[in-house]
């Protein structure tokens, strides 16, 4: 017999006794969230099943702090236990908002890809003729989103933009777990990310309107794309480039080589031109990856004069600080949970997720992504969330409720537990400290910052007051706070369209010193005092 999942698509497979859904969803390549990697701890994998009594293994008790339908199962949990009659399962789709652009600097265009008459190089290297157009990429690899600039290099304008959820997230949304499953799947996982990414080269070159070449009909060809360039943190851009990831899950914690590496498209099964370059940028030291590197060249602060902290938050979030005279980095292990893992009714940024909760005269206000009906909460909302109830007073700085049932009920089916509030305690913390060890060893104040860069999408929606009021951000003067966006893939484009500021990625890159939090003499006395939600807005 048949068990049938239904995503959009139909696809079907063979029942197999001892099964898990997920392992069927990995394997088939239906796209699910299983941040935990498939440990039953984030809630992400949910599906809803349609099968006989007997046929799937009894609800556990991990499911039963996510599941809320009847029909509604963690994938990673519900076991095949039967195959003699057919088993239907339903996959929700999930559309991410994912932030594509930041801000598009006007800098001198240079890029590595030139034309002479009718013959295109890379540098001096002639690698095609002239097709009527030249066209490069940009690519951000984040742990959850990809996101990607098709940008005419002969004038360095971005002509079409596109994001996705990162196929890999149904083997775990952090960059231990991809490490974890690297070590027996390590090929499937190269496979999927270089397959998106050829799906994203072929919606980009298919859509595109060549205004700029008089063209008002068809799309860019694959072939006149020559060149990508592509930032990620350690472990995503060593397994879009094949590289082993193994030395990144073991002391000393460290990639194969920190340097930049160039490739040709058909080396990677990348379908774009066959002689095509793919440039991925330099790292900076452990899991401090090409796109912090990218975020400093885009926001300059390698060059400004005053001190500037920039914090890219998410499941590693990295966070740089300095200027021309010194710059040093660290990266945070603050895990999924702003992203509504391990939330009992967390979310990532879908429609429908609650991105806003006021308390209004004791009653609750929400707002939703796309103002559909709520199916979760995402992280805008949570920082929302706490922070109100911080600032009603309702829970302690241990995050305890003082009185009432111990939650905070949104709505009839959506609530936060004192559980969930651990969570986000211990992922604002990890953040704090970063920042924390690196001030001190720069030896510098909070009133000393003269600019709090805020990078990504995740921060790009959040509100900058309630996450500085419940510790996640720094207490600095709002005036000094700029969200720059998707910096990383914007300092991705930068590289594209100039050698000078490709020079400068290689050259700032040996210059950042990297901190490993762990080696910190007092990273548990930092740990313990800022595990603890303070009114920094007091």
């Amino acid at each position: 017999m048949k068990i049938t999942f239904r995503d959009g698509r139909t696809t079907e497979a063979e029942l197999v006794t001892g099964r898990t859904i997920l392992e069927y969803l990995q394997e088939l390549g239906i796209e699910i969230n299983a941040s935990c990697g498939g440990e039953g701890k984030c809630g992400q994998c949910l599906v809803e099943v349609d099968a006989p009594h007997g046929a799937i293994s009894p609800v556990t008790s991990i499911e039963q702090k996510f599941i809320r339908g009847e029909k509604q199962r963690l994938a990673c949990q519900a076991r095949i236990l039967r195959t003699d009659e057919p088993i239907y399962v339903s996959v929700p789709e999930r559309v991410y908002y994912v932030l594509e652009s930041g801000e598009y600097k006007q800098i001198p265009i240079e890029p590595c890809v030139t034309r002479e008459g009718a013959r295109v190089y890379y540098n001096s290297t002639y690698i095609g003729d002239y097709k009527g157009a030249i066209y490069g990429l940009a690519l951000d690899i984040g742990t959850t989103t990809l996101a990607a600039y098709l940008v005419d290099l002969e004038t360095g304008g971005v002509v079409a933009t596109i994001s996705r959820e990162n196929p890999q997230t149904k083997y775990g949304n952090n960059v231990i777990s991809r490490i974890e499953y690297a070590r027996r799947g390590h090929d499937r996982l190269v496979r999927e990310i270089r397959a998106a990414v050829n799906e994203m080269i072929g919606t980009l070159t298919t859509t595109v309107n060549r205004k700029v070449k008089k063209k008002i009909t068809g799309g860019a060809s694959r072939d006149e794309v020559y060149e990508l360039v592509v930032v990620g943190n350690s472990v995503m851009r060593d397994l879009f480039f094949g590289l082993s990831v193994e030395s990144l899950g073991k002391s000393p914690y460290e990639p194969e080589s920190t340097d930049s590496i160039l490739k040709k498209a058909r080396e990677l099964q990348i379908t774009m031109n066959p002689e095509a370059r793919v440039y991925g940028l330099p790292l900076i030291g452990s899991f401090i990856g090409a796109d912090a590197l990218a975020v400093v060249l885009a926001t300059e602060m390698y060059m400004s004069e005053g001190i500037s902290l920039a914090i890219d938050v998410g499941t590693n979030t990295e966070i740089v600080l300095g200027n021309r005279e010194r710059l040093i980095a660290t990266s945070a292990a603050a895990g999924p949970a702003f992203e509504g893992a391990s939330i009992s009714c967390g979310i990532g940024g879908v429609k429908g997720a609650i991105k806003e909760v006021r308390i209004r005269d004791g009653q609750i206000e929400y707002e939703t992504i796309g103002g559909l009906p709520p199916v979760g909460i995402c992280g805008s909302g949570l920082i929302d969330a706490l922070a109100e109830l911080l600032e009603q007073g309702m829970i302690d700085g241990r995050g305890k409720f003082r009185t009432g049932d111990k939650e905070l009920r949104i709505t009839e089916d959506i609530k936060l537990l004192e559980t969930d509030i651990d969570q986000l305690n211990l992922a604002k913390t990890a953040v704090a400290v970063g920042v924390r060890v690196l001030l001190d060893r720069y030896g510098i104040s909070f009133e000393d910052i003269d600019r709090l860069l805020l990078a990504g999408g995740f921060v790009n929606f959040t509100n900058t007051e309630n996450a500085i009021r419940i510790g996640l951000l720094p207490p600095v003067a709002r005036n000094k706070v700029k969200k720059v966006g998707n910096a990383a893939l914007e300092g991705a484009r930068q590289v594209l369209v100039s050698r000078v500021k490709r020079k400068e990625a290689e050259e700032v890159a040996k210059r950042i010193e990297h901190i490993k939090l762990e080696e910190e003499q007092d990273f548990m006395e930092k740990f313990v005092t800022e595990l603890y939600f303070q009114n920094y807005l007091d």
